[in-house]
């Protein structure tokens, strides 16, 4: 925990090993397009692409088996990934510094429309879940949101409190209660999945951050009668998801069928898979195929090869978001970087492991790539914070190579 605060705690040269000018100067010009910000970039926008093609896969199969006479999942797919995109420039180029002065403003806001979903006449209800506000044919998902917000939030309460985070009240008591409020709320929708989400990347933020493991430990312990009491008392469709996950060939047409079709499109797809387009699995026999399974497809369309290819792209994601908080100018931008990096990396491990059946299904989309137009605008956001603050190091590692150069 020390190694990683260290960048942000006194250090003027942000934890960069700068031996000779002359070798900053050759980094510059000959690895430029391997710095951090640009590699994102780069596996972003392959994400980005890969994901837009296997939209189109998925939904025109369903399109000429009758479901549409127009490629609507598409069309609305390509719509988001534009309107994300957009955001994301933008983002890129504001300060995110006025994230942190405005970061309860923001929490504020992610709680008002965790509640306002929950209201019958707002919130859409689909499949047993009130998680969406329809505006039209479009749809927003208020936990999103908290997902980003919580980051700010969380990044922004750390910082100013930097040197009470070991305490009790302040370093544990209280960002407690926020999370708390947070899963509450999305726990109502119900949205397990997403409420221990949140809760897992806040922890990690509080206990880098300073909070003392023993509070988390004697948490944990004194949680467990809680849970076991939550265990027995969990909804149908929670309870089905345990059992599939424990056996789904004892219900291979009912709670098993998911993760059974799932299997087979990744099994079908061998070493180098069917080729592009060819998938069998989204006809519809494999449900959310567009969605949360989009995994699958790729699998069965490119095989082994296709999926260690994706794997690995979140892989140097989350490489080189650790580069950028390692090098972020002060500790804002650490944890802030920190809680991005962590938030896209662990969603995508989460899908990757919920198609492969290594865990029990959760409703959480594979980042850049799943239809889903919330999911994609906020995690596009939350790279273009991630980039601005890639800059700012740049910046500040200019300046103070500047000032050397002068002072010679």
């Amino acid at each position: 925990m020390n190694i990683l605060r260290n960048p942000f705690a006194i250090s003027t040269d942000y934890s960069k090993d700068i031996h000779t000018d002359q070798a900053e100067d050759f980094n510059r010009t000959s690895s430029l397009s391997l710095e951090p910000a640009n590699v994102i970039m780069y596996l972003v926008t392959t994400l980005l692409v890969i994901g837009i093609i296997m939209i189109y896969s998925t939904s025109s199969a369903k399109t000429t088996e009758g479901a549409g006479s127009m490629n609507i999942v598409f069309l609305k797919h390509v719509a988001w990934v534009i309107i994300a995109i957009t955001g994301m420039l933008i983002m890129m180029r504001t300060d995110y510094h006025y994230l942190q002065k405005y970061s309860m403003v923001i929490f504020i806001v992610a709680l008002a429309g965790l509640a306002v979903v929950l209201i019958p006449e707002i919130g859409a209800k689909i499949n047993g879940s009130r998680r969406w506000i329809r505006v039209g044919i479009f749809g927003y998902q208020p936990s999103e949101f908290a997902k980003l917000a919580m980051i700010i939030f969380m990044s922004g309460y750390i910082a100013k409190n930097r040197e009470k985070m070991a305490t009790f009240a302040k370093g544990f008591v209280v960002p407690i209660i926020l999370i708390g409020v947070v899963s509450l709320l999305i726990l109502k929708e119900p949205d397990f999945g997403t409420a221990m989400f949140i809760t897992a990347v806040s922890f990690l933020l509080i206990m880098v951050g300073g909070t003392r493991i023993i509070y988390v430990i004697f948490t944990l312990i004194a949680s467990i009668p809680h849970i076991y009491q939550i265990m027995h008392k969990i909804p149908t469709y929670q309870h089905n998801r345990l059992l599939a996950f424990l056996d789904p060939w004892k219900d291979p047409m009912g709670i098993g069928y998911q993760i059974i079709q799932s299997w087979i499109a990744l099994g079908s797809g061998g070493i180098a898979g069917l080729g592009l387009g060819e998938s069998r699995q989204k006809l519809f026999f494999l449900p959310m195929s567009d969605n949360d399974f989009v995994f699958s497809i790729i699998g069965e369309e490119f095989g082994f090869i296709g999926t260690t290819c994706i794997i690995v792209m979140f892989a140097l994601f989350a490489w080189q978001g650790i580069r950028i908080c390692k090098t972020a100018p002060d500790a804002f931008g650490f944890f802030l970087a920190l809680g991005i990096t962590a938030s896209i990396a662990l969603q995508a491990a989460i899908n990757v492991a919920v198609v492969t059946g290594s865990i029990p299904t959760k409703g959480l989309p594979l980042p850049f790539i799943s239809t889903g137009g919330s999911s994609i605008l906020l995690s596009l956001l939350g790279v273009g914070i991630l980039l601005n603050i890639a800059k700012q190091s740049e910046d500040s590692d200019a300046s103070i190579s500047s000032a050397k150069n002068n002072s010679l």
